[in-house]
C-alpha cells in the first residue's frame, strides 16, 4: 500500500531524502515532524549510544514529540540513503485529508507500539517484584513513581498509599534524606548509606540504601533509582561490637604493654624465636591480637560469605587505629576457594586485583602447616607504581571445628614496618604463631 501512496504526485511536497550519516533530528530539538520510512534505515541514539534502529518500510518514527509537543528524546541518523515522508505538525490535518489511508497506517503503528511498551513494562514490573531488595523510582521532585513488592514489605505501606507521595515521608529524619539526595546528585551515585525509616508496625528500622541518579541525554536531572535492604540486625550487631570495643581494646592494650609475652604472646607464639627484640615482639603480638579479635567477630560470616555483616566490622576495626601510624593498608576476606568476598581499605577504592570476586588461588601461601599464618608475595600496580611493585600480605586461616572456612588477609606496608619496628620481610617470614584448637 505504501508503494501506491508514494506514486501519488501530490506526495512530493512531503518527501525528504537524507544522505548516509545525515542527521534527521537531534536529541533535545523542539522539531515536531512525523516521519514515515519509505526506504533505507535509520539509527536512534541517546548521546553517542545507539538504542534502536528502523529498517522496515512504512515504519513511523518521531511520533513522541509529534504527539506530546515535547523535545526530541533521541537523535535520528541515516545509516544509508534514506527516503521518508516528513509531515510537519501544523499540516497533519491537511495531510490526512489528502491521504486518509496513511492515517490508518499511523493508527495501527501507534497501537502496536503501545502494546509492545505495555508488555515490556509489565515484564519489568514482574522482574522487579522477584528481586529481594526494595526498588524505588522517584522523579526529580522526590515523588514516588513506582516500587516493587519488596519495597511494600520493607516500608510497610501499600502502593496505593504512596503513589505520587514524597519519598522523604518514609524516613524518621526527612532532612537527612534530603541531604542524602543532594549528595547523590553531586556524586552521581552513592554506593551505600544507612537511613532510618518509620515502619508503621515494626517501628524504627535501619535501611541500607544504594542509589543511582537518572539523567536525560542532555544531563538534566530526571530522578533517582534506589535499592534498599533491612540492616537493622546488623546495626544492633555494630552497637554490640562498639560496647565490646570500649572494654576489650583497652584491656588488650594493657595486656600487651604490661603482660608482654608472659600473658599474651606466649600462648599463641612459638618458642622458636627467642632472640627477637622488644619492637619485633610487640609487632608479632599485634598480629596475633588483631587476628584473634577479627576471627572472633568474623568467623560466622565465612560460611555464607555475607559481606553485609563483615564489611561493617572491617570499617569499625580501622576506625580504632590511627590511619597515620597503622601498617595495615587493607584487609581481604577469602572464602575456602580463596576467592575474595569482602575487602576494605581506609584509603578507599581497591588495590589492583583486590576486588570482590577476584581470586587468590594462583598465589603461593608460604609458611608452615603448624602455624595459621602464611606469607603472600604479590606484585601490584597503583598510582605511585604503575608498572607494579612487590607487596607482602599475611594470610591467617579461619578455622572452625577442624575445617578451614577461608582466610583473613592483612595487606601490610613494609615501609612502615621497617621504619617503626625495624622489621624486614625475612623477619616477618620467621614469625611463628601457634594454631589454637577451635
Amino acid at each position: 500500500m505504501l508503494e501506491e501512496i508514494t506514486k501519488n504526485p501530490d506526495l512530493t511536497k512531503y518527501m525528504a531524502t537524507f544522505k548516509e550519516g545525515e542527521i534527521l533530528f537531534l536529541e533535545g530539538d523542539d522539531s515536531q515532524e512525523l516521519y514515515i520510512l519509505v526506504s533505507g534505515s535509520v539509527d536512534f541514539l541517546k548521546g553517542n549510544k545507539k538504542i534502536s534502529e528502523v529498517t522496515e518500510q512504512g515504519a513511523v518514527f518521531g511520533e513522541i514529540s509529534f504527539l506530546l509537543g515535547g523535545r526530541r528524546t533521541a537523535s535520528a541518523k541515516a545509516t544509508d540513503q534514506v527516503k521518508a515522508i516528513r509531515v510537519p505538525k501544523e499540516r497533519i490535518t491537511s495531510f490526512l485529508s489528502e491521504f486518509p489511508e496513511v492515517g490508518n497506517r499511523i493508527t495501527r503503528h501507534l497501537a502496536h507500539r503501545l502494546d509492545e511498551t505495555s508488555q515490556m513494562l509489565f515484564g519489568l514490573r514482574e522482574f522487579c517484584d522477584q528481586l529481594p531488595d526494595a526498588v524505588v523510582l522517584t522523579d526529580r521532585e522526590g515523588r514516588i513513581m513506582t516500587w516493587n513488592s519488596a519495597a511494600e514489605r520493607l516500608y510497610g505501606r501499600q502502593w496505593q498509599q504512596m503513589h505520587d507521595r514524597q519519598m522523604e515521608e518514609i524516613y524518621e529524619e526527612p532532612q537527612i534524606y534530603r541531604s542524602f539526595l543532594e549528595e547523590v546528585q553531586s556524586r552521581y551515585s552513592v554506593r551505600e548509606k544507612i537511613l532510618k525509616i518509620k515502619h508503621p508496625e515494626r517501628g524504627a528500622l535501619y535501611v541500607s540504601t544504594s542509589t543511582t541518579v537518572l539523567y536525560d541525554g542532555h544531563h538534566n536531572f530526571q530522578g533517582v533509582l534506589s535499592l534498599g535492604r533491612d540492616v537493622t540486625s546488623i546495626q544492633k550487631l555494630e552497637r554490640s561490637y562498639r560496647r565490646l570495643r570500649n572494654w576489650l581494646i583497652p584491656s588488650l592494650i594493657l595486656l600487651c604493654l604490661f603482660g608482654g609475652s608472659l600473658f599474651f604472646v606466649y600462648p599463641y607464639v612459638s618458642k622458636g624465636i627467642e632472640n627477637v627484640d622488644v619492637k619485633k615482639q610487640e609487632l608479632r603480638a599485634q598480629f596475633a591480637k588483631d587476628y584473634l579479635l577479627l576471627k572472633s567477630l568474623l568467623l560466622d560470616t565465612f560460611g555464607v560469605g555475607d559481606r553485609t555483616r563483615s564489611n561493617p566490622v572491617l570499617k569499625e576495626f580501622f576506625k580504632m587505629i590511627d590511619p597515620e601510624e597503622t601498617f595495615y593498608s587493607g584487609i581481604v576476606l577469602l572464602d575456602k576457594e580463596k576467592r575474595v568476598f569482602d575487602y576494605f581499605s581506609p584509603r578507599g577504592g581497591s588495590e589492583e586485583g583486590t576486588t570482590v570476586g577476584s581470586s587468590y588461588a594462583g598465589i603461593d601461601f608460604q609458611g608452615s602447616d603448624k602455624s595459621p599464618m602464611r606469607v603472600l608475595v604479590l606484585y601490584r600496580a597503583d598510582k605511585e607504581h604503575p608498572m607494579g611493585h612487590r607487596s607482602i600480605e599475611l594470610a591467617f586461616e579461619m578455622e572452625k571445628e577442624g575445617q578451614v572456612l577461608g582466610w583473613l588477609v592483612f595487606q601490610v606496608n613494609m615501609g612502615v614496618l621497617k621504619k617503626t619496628y625495624s622489621v624486614t620481610e625475612e623477619d616477618v617470614r620467621r614469625f611463628q604463631i601457634r594454631k589454637l584448637q577451635s
